[in-house]
């Protein structure tokens, strides 16, 4: 224990929450040790460098076994999953519900985010209108409600080949996923890949 009281284990689990980079790479397990409880000591001010590497490759051990459960209990579900693509999509903005035919919408704290279909889209008097979008659904079991880290599954495996998701919304077991339209064969092609449909 370091003169605070609080002791050491629970300070580096704190500081490395913080940092989610940190946590990371400590998941990654590509961090030197000895190096990053060095900067923990500076940072919080502690003394006994050797403590803090105890519990920072014992937190390191317990997230790198919760992750993978988390993981692998999300890519089963996911596997269950059906996905499919709608392009030619259209994303209208308002501050008021209006009465379209939409795919899905959401209400935000700034108004509602409408998805329908360019045709229809083109024949409204809407200024706030965007274009050249497709809609990636995935249809999962019910499961996917208390499955932690299904959706992040998703979104971090598109993200690292670059493609960005402009609109997630999701209701029980439907999940929306929306993107431009030039990225949705890519996108459906990566998750194939890596579930394994």
């Amino acid at each position: 224990m370091e003169q605070n009281s609080i002791p050491v284990s629970k300070q580096v689990k704190a500081y490395i929450e913080r940092k989610p980079y940190i946590l990371e790479a400590i998941e990654q397990g590509i961090v030197n040790y000895s190096a990053l409880s060095r900067e923990i000591c500076r940072d919080l001010k502690l003394k006994n460098t050797d403590a803090v590497k105890v519990a920072l490759i014992r937190n390191a051990e317990k997230n790198r076994t919760r992750k993978k459960k988390t993981q692998e209990k999300a890519i089963e579900i996911l596997k269950k999953a059906s996905f499919s693509i709608k392009n030619k999509i259209a994303a209208l903005h308002h501050s008021t519900f209006v009465d379209v035919k939409a795919i899905a919408y959401s209400k935000t704290p700034s108004g509602y985010m409408f998805f329908l279909d360019e045709s229809i889209a083109r024949n409204t008097n809407f200024k706030k209108i965007d274009y050249n979008l497709a809609i990636l659904h995935i249809k999962s079991p019910r499961e996917i409600e208390y499955t932690p880290g299904a959706i992040a599954f998703i979104l971090s495996s598109l993200a690292s080949e670059g493609i960005n998701v402009s609109h997630v919304m999701g209701c029980r077991e439907d999940t929306f996923v929306v993107l431009k339209e030039h990225d949705a064969p890519l996108a459906f092609r990566i998750l194939a890949q890596k579930l394994r449909l």
